[in-house]
């Protein structure tokens, strides 16, 4: 073989190994963890020009009711293109009939105020579940309120238009808020940020708050349920979604992806009580897609709902250094969780 062949075929070799990088071992993942993208992604992505979600869009949060599927998110207008931090983040609402092809409403849900000058992470009450939970007839939303971590409450009658609880916060301390009505109590996971003696950070933990309603939320003695304990776990875990299939509880959370410079990825624990939980040896269960237009790097914040014979995953995603979160995609399971 010449020379010049011997190159021209390494050379082909080279690029085929590279694309197989990038379609087929993202592919192979997501064969083994069972959670599928949609060939329908993005589900949503930035808003354009003034619109408050033109530089970011995070944190989804799923309902399903009787006039279709409700998919709550964050969204922001700063960030490094206008030259500002990423603040003003206000919550957003988009509305669909499968699940898949979603419309924006195209205006926040809540004015910012003085003190919660900052909406993201919004939770709706559910049951265990997962099915939207309706308490005294209303919607019940919580989310953070601002920079602080206090926790706002929401109500609503349609999901549509909503309204400050007078007696906000609810909470205070606490990122990332999930509800679960378990009872007669409200379950409230969510992420603490605990610092040493000095004041200084340390790794973000996955803590519980209960109580009979939301303004009788205490710390439950069991905290933290989670720590930073897997190898691919990397300086702190957040965004807790907690939900129950038969007797077993399953907790989605996320973690930075260590060996994966800033990049995020989702795990699964799971507990017989809500309280004791096991991380699976399977983690993480989604990971971001290299090569990616829309999840390269981000792979978190998600959201699942049981849809017939599969959930569905609705999750924040990123690709660079710009926006802070670029879109928001969907992963599917078919069947079962619980192994046989």
């Amino acid at each position: 073989m010449k020379t010049s062949q011997r190159y021209l075929l390494i050379t082909a070799l080279g690029i085929m190994a590279v694309v197989l990088t990038i379609f087929l071992v993202p592919l192979n993942q997501e064969q083994e963890s069972g959670w599928i993208r949609s060939p329908k992604n993005p589900m949503l992505t930035l808003g354009s020009g003034d619109d408050f979600d033109s530089q970011n869009i995070m944190s989804p949060a799923i309902a399903r009711d009787t006039s279709g599927y409700f998919l709550f998110y964050a969204g922001g207008p700063a960030g490094p293109l206008t030259k500002e931090d990423y603040v003003r983040y206000q919550l957003g609402l988009a509305l669909s009939e499968d699940g898949e092809k979603w419309a924006k409403l195209g205006r926040p849900l809540l004015p910012l105020g003085k003190r919660d000058n900052f909406h993201a992470t919004p939770a709706l009450l559910r049951t265990p579940a997962g099915d939207l939970h309706k308490k005294d007839g209303l919607w019940h939303l919580l989310f953070c309120g601002n920079r602080a971590d206090d926790i706002e409450h929401a109500t609503s009658r349609n999901g549509l238009t909503w309204k400050k609880d007078p007696r906000n916060p609810v909470y205070k301390g606490a990122y990332s808020p999930n509800l679960v009505q378990v009872g007669e109590e409200i379950w409230m996971y969510y992420v603490h940020k605990p610092t040493n003696s000095a004041g200084g950070e340390m790794p973000w933990e996955i803590h519980l708050a209960t109580g009979p309603d939301f303004y009788s939320l205490r710390a439950h003695h069991t905290n933290p349920l989670l720590k930073i304990s897997q190898p691919w776990e990397d300086k702190n875990l957040f965004y807790p979604y907690v939900l129950m299939e038969g007797n077993t509880w399953f907790m989605f959370y996320a973690s930075y992806w260590k060996g994966n410079p800033h990049s995020t990825a989702i795990g699964m624990a799971t507990s017989s009580d809500g309280l004791n939980w096991t991380k699976s040896d399977d983690n993480p269960v989604l990971t971001p897609m290299p090569g990616s237009f829309y999840d390269s790097k981000y792979t978190s914040a998600q959201a699942v709902i049981r849809d017939g014979d599969h959930y569905k995953m609705y999750y924040g995603s990123r690709i660079n250094m710009v926006h802070k979160y670029y879109a928001i995609g969907l992963v599917t399971y078919h069947g079962m969780l619980a192994s046989p």
